[in-house]
């Protein structure tokens, strides 16, 4: 397959459907299990309430059951929640993904202003250190591309009416929008997808 690079952003409602999608495809299987799990554990603990309402273990089911089952559904939302109001406080990043026979390279796109920024491991933390410090090249943190290997069998896909995900060891995920695409690479990231078996 011919190798094609495509230049994209992500918006802030785009990485939140992205998101959402990826928890849905992901967590909600396993969500509905345990809220299964912890509604048996509150109906034991009404049944115990129905035969004694002075049984704490009753109370002690019922509150945790109901309180579990919340926490189950609320967690992802809040995570959701979270991650997006850690992003919106960054600039908003190009990217460029190169997608060739063997792996997808992702990097995010250096501005010119950017360029010359050194970004150092130092006493302080990490923090951006002008060009006179001396810093030992093993503390300098390099700008590395990411490159998805596609031997891996852990690679997933989805597209929906505006976006191509990918998924990546159900920890990770890439969103590619089609509101930066033209058609060709519409056309060329679906055959791709369906090409590798993704």
């Amino acid at each position: 397959m011919e190798k094609f690079e495509i230049k994209y952003d992500n918006t802030l409602s785009e990485i939140e459907t992205g998101y959402r999608l990826f928890q849905r495809k992901y967590m909600f299987k396993r969500n509905l299990i345990f809220s299964i799990v912890y509604a048996i554990a509150a109906g034991v603990g009404v049944d115990f309430l129905v035969h004694s309402l002075s049984n704490m273990a009753g109370y002690i089911l019922l509150v945790i059951g109901l309180g579990m089952i919340f926490s189950t559904w609320a967690r992802p939302y809040y995570a959701r929640k979270k991650l997006i109001k850690t992003l919106s406080s960054f600039g908003e990043e190009k990217y460029s993904a190169v997608f060739s026979d063997s792996r997808i390279t992702v990097d995010t796109e250096v501005l010119p202003e950017e360029e010359t920024e050194t970004v150092a491991i130092t006493s302080q933390g990490v923090m951006t250190v002008g060009e006179d410090v001396d810093i030992p090249e093993e503390n300098i943190i390099k700008h590395e591309k990411t490159k998805i290997e596609l031997r891996s069998n852990t690679l997933d896909s989805m597209e929906t009416e505006e976006l191509f995900l990918l998924f990546l060891n159900r920890s990770l995920i890439y969103i590619f929008p089609k509101r930066c695409l033209d058609g060709e690479q519409i056309e060329k990231i679906r055959g791709y997808f369906e090409d590798k078996n993704i």
